[in-house]
């Protein structure tokens, strides 16, 4: 006799389930996104964070960065050199018995004078003959009378073989100078007479020195 199994006692029912809403929703569906309301809200809020970062939305694409763009360089010219450069030069004739200074000038004293030494800073008043290598004389004090010149010595009121030509001399003397183009006008004619990069010779006598 087969044996009628025990009636079991019926189990004690549990609670309904819950009504099925958006989450139990998409929880019975695994889906990975949210449904309903929230995927809306959900959406929205993705579109007001990327505009706060300047993004564009685009459902479709990743946002675009900004591309680079090289600054451009801008670039000075070299200043192009003058053509006009004199260097030190000799002078084209010479004095026999002349001392020679700084880049070829040439002092040669025809009196030597007595009175106060000529230095650098001295005032002093001279009267002047100059001429060209040639004999041309350019310029004179007798063409103004003559008057006498004053000037300061080295502070560049003349050439510079005036100011470097001269100290030394005493009052009362008289010294010829050789001057090369380097102390003289360089490669520019100063006009009256004289061409560019030229040798010019002086006699100075020299009055007075205070």
């Amino acid at each position: 006799m087969t044996p009628i199994p025990a009636a079991r006692p019926p189990e004690h029912p549990g609670p309904p389930p819950p009504a099925a809403g958006p989450l139990v929703l998409a929880r019975r569906r695994g889906a990975a996104r949210l449904s309903g309301p929230l995927r809306a809200a959900a959406t929205v809020g993705a579109v007001l964070l990327l505009a706060g970062c300047g993004g564009r939305f685009d459902a479709g694409r990743p946002p675009r960065l900004p591309t680079a763009r090289p600054t451009p360089v801008v670039t000075t010219p070299a200043p192009t050199p003058t053509a006009c450069v004199t260097p030190a030069t000799v002078a084209t004739t010479s004095l026999p018995g002349a001392r020679t200074l700084r880049d070829g000038l040439e002092i040669l004293d025809r009196k030597v004078g007595t009175g106060t030494v000529a230095r650098d800073g001295s005032k002093i008043t001279v009267l002047y003959t100059g001429s060209l290598p040639n004999g041309t004389v350019f310029d004179a004090s007798s063409r103004h009378g003559n008057k006498p010149f004053a000037l300061t010595l080295g502070k560049h009121q003349v050439i510079g073989g005036w100011d470097v030509g001269l100290v030394g001399m005493r009052a009362g003397g008289i010294r010829e100078l050789v001057i090369p183009a380097s102390l003289g006008y360089l490669c520019q004619s100063p006009g009256g007479g004289i061409p560019a990069d030229s040798t010019l010779v002086f006699t100075v006598h020299l009055l007075t020195v205070r």
